[in-house]
């Protein structure tokens, strides 16, 4: 009996631990989210209704919100990994001073709510921004107000995702075998090669982690498309607009789900092939 005690004990621990996680899941998210279904399924008079998603489907508006939204987060989110995984791997397998300055510079989006990351993008890029300003004086012509088109909000979407795109790869490039890469090195292998068919091959999964962490942090985000947005509408504006100006709780719950549901398929989607 003694025996069989200590076997099982270990995991009591564990499993008395999971509990208040589990009550705070269902609380902060299982119980918000059922009360956005049921609003969503609910017409103005109490009764069952699907007239929440037809909108989204049949009114240009939120339909076109809702291709936008998509749109962005792939764009941006292609972006992010061109442009992020050479600093992780840099970083992570490179040498010099600079490094950690560079590390710092790179995870500072992370402790910064959208909203200011949107006022960093009209600073540069706005009517009076630094590089139109710079521009004037170089070509006599102001250029690159971009801040509030299309191309501000795709730069801020990136910026946002930088740090998640770079701690997820440069957490897996440490892992990297540095004999594997110091025998390729010693047959001779172009750096090229070095990269396309070892490093990059490695570092797949950790590239899917950080493209799905990305699409779904882009699909949600608010204060950056807030800030910088001029005509050019998401669904996370349409919900807050469905909500507290036209005051229209159906329809805002359910393009809410409609969200929910699109990152859940996308996070298990990923998890599942792993």
């Amino acid at each position: 009996m003694l025996k069989q005690v200590r076997t099982h004990t270990p995991w009591l621990l564990p499993l008395g631990l999971l509990g208040p996680f589990v009550l705070l899941l269902l609380v902060l998210l299982g119980w918000p989210l059922a009360i956005l279904l049921w609003r969503s399924l609910q017409d103005g008079e109490g009764g069952f209704s699907l007239a929440g998603y037809f909108s989204i489907l049949q009114r240009r508006r939120y339909f076109q919100a809702f291709i936008n939204t998509v749109g962005l987060a792939i764009a941006s989110t292609l972006l992010a990994l061109i442009l992020c995984t050479p600093a992780a791997i840099y970083l992570e397998r490179g040498k010099g001073w600079g490094r950690r300055a560079l590390a710092v510079m790179l995870t500072i989006p992370l402790s910064l709510p959208g909203i200011v990351i949107g006022f960093f993008i009209i600073l540069n890029f706005g009517m009076t921004g630094v590089v139109p300003q710079l521009a004037e004086a170089a070509t006599g012509d102001r250029q690159f107000q971009i801040a509030y088109s299309i191309w501000g909000l795709l730069l801020g979407y990136v910026y946002f995702q930088i740090p998640r795109v770079v701690l997820v790869v440069r957490g897996a490039t440490a892992s990297l075998s540095e004999d594997v890469i110091d025998v390729a090195r010693t047959l001779g292998t172009p750096t090229w090669r070095l990269y396309s068919d070892i490093i990059l091959p490695t570092l797949r999964p950790a590239l899917t982690n950080a493209a799905t962490l990305s699409l779904a942090t882009a699909l949600g985000a608010f204060g950056t498309a807030a800030t910088l947005s001029r005509g050019f509408r998401v669904l996370p504006l349409e919900i807050a607009t469905a909500f507290t100006e036209s005051f229209q709780p159906q329809l805002a719950a359910s393009m809410s789900i409609v969200l929910a549901s699109l990152t859940t398929v996308l996070l298990v989607g990923v998890r599942g092939k792993q």
